[in-house]
């Protein structure tokens, strides 16, 4: 663990972000994304602060594993978790974890959809199916709808308690007939046929992140908010955390002072500001390069990062008037902070989230 590096996490940005959301979408719930960690900001914290301080009735994420940390940490959590991805339903023993818990597994193929409906034990588990309409990731394909209709009136399961679909290209400007408005399209004609079909759909949910910041799709009855309520859009409020670190040494050198592993040289006279922090903190090597503003004063991510150290090189006319011990933010709570850093690395903030390794203590602020 550190004690000089942290991630700093608001949770009063975090409560606006969400209040945020909810005016974005007003007829909607809002179904959150925790997994990953939640997006690298410690799933226990923020899942049992979105339930118990925000009222929120269900979260999301990505595993079985993710789920049973959850339960296993606050056996009566008030929220129903859903299982998006990895949720071992074809596997004997692990399945039966969704009898005991008030964990919803998310059917993406016929098979695990054949696994549910025809045993009985599984009646009490909602149903929530997820289509594929056009991001050929996860979700049952057009192909399969009859199949699937048949399944249902054949083991006497002919409600859907909820019916969803993920967006591919949310996060790009949406224009008419573009693929989000053809996926969009194509929801709403499976779930058409799915009630000609004598199949009652009780609630849905398309938009993501990028579809809710566009208002697309969020008149359905769920929205799942996933990176806009961590902050890392350009349209978020906040973004809820701060990566810090502090000074653990100041030097001066001149131009061509070799600096670090490899053949790096400064190119100026000026100063290298030493961070205890690396890539095994999640400061990944691609930082390199990447320009910052400390105190005012435009620095950039020098030489190599090291598994325990990173270097910020200032030019001698750039002096940011700080000394050993000086907190510093790889990021902050401005959005434009971590978007503009992840794209200078091309990459996204997502991944930036996600690397801050556990070595990093996440401490919480209520303030």
């Amino acid at each position: 663990m550190r004690h000089s590096s942290q991630l700093l996490i608001s949770f009063p940005h975090l409560a606006e972000n969400i209040k945020f959301i909810q005016n974005l979408c007003p007829t909607s719930a809002l179904l959150p994304m925790v997994k990953a960690n939640a997006y690298g900001h410690g799933l226990l914290p923020i899942s049992k602060f979105l339930s118990h301080e925000m009222k929120i009735k269900q979260l999301g994420v990505a595993s079985l594993g993710e789920a049973m940390a959850i339960i296993k940490d606050e056996p009566a959590l008030p929220s129903r978790i859903y299982v998006f991805s990895d949720s071992e339903i074809l596997d004997p023993d692990y399945s039966k974890i969704y009898l005991n818990h008030d964990i919803v597994p998310v059917l993406h193929q016929i098979t695990d959809v054949k696994r549910v409906v025809e045993d009985r034990s599984f009646q009490r588990v909602p149903l929530v199916v997820k289509l594929n309409t056009g991001m050929n990731r996860l979700g049952i394909d057009k192909e399969e709808w009859s199949q699937l209709a048949s399944l249902l009136k054949k083991n006497n399961r002919i409600e859907i308690d909820h019916l969803m679909t993920h967006f591919a290209c949310a996060d790009i400007k949406l224009k008419e007939g573009d693929r989000t408005h053809r996926q969009y399209e194509m929801f709403k004609e499976a779930k058409a046929f799915l009630e000609t079909e004598g199949i009652v759909v009780k609630t849905t949910s398309v938009a993501n992140s990028g579809a809710i910041e566009q208002k697309f799709g969020i008149e359905e009855s769920f929205v799942r908010p996933g990176i806009m309520m961590y902050g890392g859009t350009k349209n978020s409020l906040h973004t809820i955390s701060k990566l810090q670190a502090k000074v653990l040494k100041i030097r001066e050198v001149k131009k061509g002072t070799p600096v670090g592993y490899g053949n790096f040289v400064a190119g100026d006279d000026g100063l290298v500001v030493i961070l205890p922090i690396g890539y095994g903190d999640g400061v990944l090597t691609s930082y390199s390069g990447c320009k910052l503003t400390v105190n005012g004063q435009a620095c950039q991510l020098f030489a190599r990062v090291n598994m325990d150290l990173t270097y910020l090189f200032f030019k001698r006319e750039n002096d940011p008037k700080i000394k050993v011990g000086d907190v510093i933010d790889l990021w902050n709570s401005d959005p434009h902070s971590i978007v503009e850093t992840a794209d200078q690395m091309k990459t996204i903030s997502y991944q930036l989230f996600c690397a801050v390794s556990s070595r990093i203590p996440r401490n919480y602020s209520v303030l």
